[in-house]
């Protein structure tokens, strides 16, 4: 999943999600923000909060969503929230 964040200060964003081995990676305009594997899981949403952007500032939320039964075999939603916003959703 890959969205744009700012206005005057244009940043992309790139989602990646790897469920055979339940890897997760964030990049922002190429460089790796966040890396993360899951190994076991809780709960039925997953989110990761981070601020994209120097002089103008967002504040940027990915969540991955898990179905209640049998969620560690099936697709899994994400949502991207740009300052509250929903601006992209994916299901991977």
């Amino acid at each position: 999943m890959n969205f744009d964040v700012g206005v005057e200060e244009r940043h992309q964003v790139q989602v990646s999600f790897y469920k055979v081995v339940g890897a997760l990676s964030i990049k922002v305009d190429g460089h790796s923000v966040l890396r993360t594997s899951r190994v076991g899981s809780s709960g039925l949403i997953k989110p990761w909060d981070f601020v994209v952007g120097s002089a103008e500032q967002h504040n940027v939320r990915v969540e991955r969503h898990r179905e209640r039964l049998f969620g560690a075999f099936r697709s899994g939603r994400f949502y991207a929230y740009v300052d509250g916003q929903l601006v992209a959703q994916d299901v991977g």
